[in-house]
């Protein structure tokens, strides 16, 4: 596979660009205010106070088209969170009746007009879900969210393109007049949907009128974009990929989406091939009602359920899905942070000749940052063109002189992400972390690299571990457990001394030198991190733990959690620190086996080692363990 990556990123903001990256960003700020100054969010919010009264004694207008007043809102604005934005987006659920909102209650509510609709997210760091209004318009005129759209159904010229979408909606608010009469219907759904609602004209008080239609090239028909049930969705998705040969492109928001796929079609492999032999939509959990419309879209196809058995349910070995569909050159999914644990295993399926292109840096707040190139999935690009981004140095206090505009960071430092969206007037920390890499020769607009989310820090004892490095902890466990395809971290309070615990689930089989996995994490924390190092010395904070769950158990869960939770399957993600009780109780009955302890021999051996290196090397560990003894401990409890 050849691809043609573009021109590294500058390792410094060239001078010719620096003011023209100024300008764009300011002037997509400038947008904002002048747009979003009729609304109730700016003449009410408290944090907003400061700024109103700074107009007033600089005698400024909001439509003044100035730098200035730009100036004034970095200078007077603090950085806010979700508490600020909360009791105006309640007004949403203030109902007249079951989901009846008063239209003047919301009308220009943070933006001009009403939303679009309204994203909720999926409260995956623990907390409630949050309500956020969505709307359709940016103040330049255009549609919001183009350039990620583009990415999700990218252009195919030849062949088909599977989308792994959902139009499902939560619930749908109807906006009334003052009679109580109708105004409008706007659907509470994740930002993916709302956003592919919205680019194409999909009313949701038309969705009867969808579900038998069937989008040109598009492998599955809409009414499959329908269904509730998560396991259902999955297999009627695949059942429709599967049954064409020129399969080109399948496109997902994230890369569990996309394990969840290949591993359900592994499972569900004879129905699969037996309903493309006789042509039938098989009897299915969730399909009332929309069973007639599938099977008006689906038929027999003797030839290409002989052509499946040929090739057969091979998975041991490299390139599966590039058997199945010859012609498949494309996935789309998002595989930084977190993600990037299931690339080796979305590897194995795929093969070497399929590119894995990046979705952009998505969130339910804004897509702020599209891939500095597609078939990279570590680079981004800040899009300053929609809204406005900021920059916080980590360690640095959330004042408003503290915040940086894409013209001011500086290359090797990380940063806390703020924005300003069009979708209302507040300095929203979204919990992002980001390092500049360098700056886009093209135009000098700043490329990250993700790091992980606040959400995801392991907070225990005196010790602040980010996500990144918790991350990295596993990828360098990897080299004794064997792949390991997802995982997530707990506090481990089996024991009088608390520990960091690990539920892992591997690719294949267990590494012969598993045991030393916690040993291997516990080195690595130390080196990335003093306080870490400190509370391990002082006794205050024990070994890690490693348990490793049978295969499937994510994907169980995250079916078990849409069913429970009634959210839809982008949402349901497992987080990469998670302090849900019900969660790790759900892990804790999946255990098959818990790696260690590290014998007294071993120990010793990684002393001296660690003293003469100062960090375990895994090409140290590889030579020396056949001297030491490695075995599994069974699960108690």
């Amino acid at each position: 596979m050849s691809v043609e990556f573009p021109s590294p990123p500058d390792s410094v903001l060239l001078p010719h660009f620096a003011p023209l990256v100024k300008e764009c960003s300011l002037r997509s700020l400038l947008d904002i205010l002048k747009a979003n100054s009729v609304t109730t969010f700016y003449q009410e919010a408290p944090n907003l106070r400061a700024f109103r009264e700074a107009l007033v004694r600089e005698n400024m207008e909001i439509s003044f088209a100035s730098g200035i007043l730009c100036d004034v809102y970095r200078s007077t604005v603090p950085g806010m969170t979700y508490e600020e934005y909360r009791p105006f987006v309640m007004r949403f659920q203030e109902f007249v009746g079951p989901d009846v909102v008063p239209a003047s209650k919301v009308m220009n509510l943070f933006a001009p007009g009403l939303p679009a609709f309204i994203a909720h997210s999926s409260g995956t760091s623990g907390g409630l879900p949050k309500w956020f209004a969505k709307y359709g318009l940016h103040p330049n005129g255009k549609q919001t969210c183009c350039a990620i759209i583009a990415n999700v159904r990218p252009k195919i010229t030849h062949g088909s393109l599977c989308v792994i979408s959902s139009l499902l909606t939560k619930k749908v608010l109807t906006l009334a007049d003052v009679n109580g009469e109708p105004v409008v219907r706007i659907p509470v759904c994740p930002v993916s949907t709302g956003t592919a609602r919205v680019h194409s004209g999909r009313d949701v008080s038309r969705d009867h009128s969808l579900i038998p239609l069937r989008d040109t090239n598009v492998t599955s028909p809409l009414a499959a974009c329908f269904i509730p049930n998560f396991e259902t969705f999955l297999i009627i998705h695949i059942l429709f990929a599967l049954a064409d040969h020129e399969l080109a492109c399948i496109s997902c928001v994230f890369a569990t989406v996309l394990r969840d796929f290949y591993r359900t079609m592994e499972e569900s492999w004879d129905l699969l091939i037996h309903s493309i032999e006789d042509g039938t939509i098989p009897d299915l959990e969730g399909l009332d009602g929309l069973k007639e419309h599938l099977q008006a879209h689906f038929s027999s196809n003797p030839q290409r359920a002989r052509e499946l058995r040929t090739i057969g349910r091979d998975t041991a070995s490299p390139g599966w899905m590039k058997r199945l569909w010859p012609n498949l050159s494309k996935v789309v999914a998002t595989t930084s942070g977190a993600y990037a644990t299931i690339v080796p295993e979305m590897r194995h399926y795929l093969g070497p000749d399929i590119e894995i292109h990046g979705m952009g840096i998505t969130s339910t707040e804004s897509y702020y940052a599209l891939p500095y190139h597609s078939s990279d999935g570590e680079l981004y690009r800040i899009s300053a063109w929609d809204d406005f981004v900021e920059f916080l140095s980590l360690g640095r206090k959330r004042e408003p002189s503290q915040l940086q505009g894409p013209w001011e960071v500086v290359t090797g430092e990380s940063y806390e992400v703020f924005l300003t969206t069009h979708d209302g007037l507040w300095r929203y920390a979204v919990g992002d972390i980001v390092t500049v890499v360098g700056f886009d020769p093209k135009d000098g607009q700043p490329v990250v690299r993700f790091q992980g989310r606040t959400s995801g820090d392991f907070r225990l004892q005196h010790t602040v571990i980010p996500e990144k490095d918790v991350i990295d902890a596993i990828g360098a466990a990897q080299t004794y457990t064997g792949t390991i395809a997802e995982f997530t971290a707990t506090a481990d309070f089996r024991k009088a001394t608390v520990r960091h615990g690990f539920f892992i689930e591997v690719q294949d089989v267990l590494g012969p030198e598993a045991a030393l996995a916690p040993e291997i994490i516990k080195t690595h924390l130390c080196t990335a991190n003093f306080n870490y190092a400190k509370d391990v010395e002082g006794g205050r904070v024990g070994p890690p733990t490693i348990r490793v769950v049978r295969k499937g158990t994510f994907m169980e869960y995250r079916a078990w959690r849409i069913k429970q939770m009634g959210i839809s399957f982008v949402q349901a993600k497992v987080p990469t620190v998670t302090w849900d009780n019900e969660l790790v109780a759900w892990l804790e009955e999946r255990v098959d086996a818990e790696l260690g302890p590290v014998s007294k021999e071993q120990g010793s051996f990684i002393d001296r080692l660690r003293s003469h290196t100062g960090i375990v090397m895994p090409c140290l560990l590889a030579l020396a363990a056949p001297l030491v003894l490695v075995f599994m401990q069974p699960t108690l409890g």
